[in-house]
């Protein structure tokens, strides 16, 4: 799979989280005996996931940080 894809599903996607499911998806494809499809659409929600988790730890950093000048 090439990282110039040009799936719909990725182009709704941050280039950060894009990048993260195109290789996602290539490991997929190496280990799994999983479609092409699929493993797009597997990659997707895994990418998604951790960019939540990112954006939320960030956050939740800032909030500590402003909390700790606050104090």
């Amino acid at each position: 799979m090439d990282a110039r894809i040009a799936l719909p599903e990725l182009m709704y996607l941050s280039p950060t989280t894009r990048e993260k499911a195109v290789m996602i998806a290539q490991e997929l494809l190496r280990s799994d005996n999983i479609s092409p499809r699929d493993a797009v659409a597997k990659a997707i929600l895994i990418a998604k996931n951790w960019a939540v988790k990112n954006v939320n730890r960030s956050v939740w950093k800032k909030l500590k940080s402003i909390e700790k000048e606050i104090i």
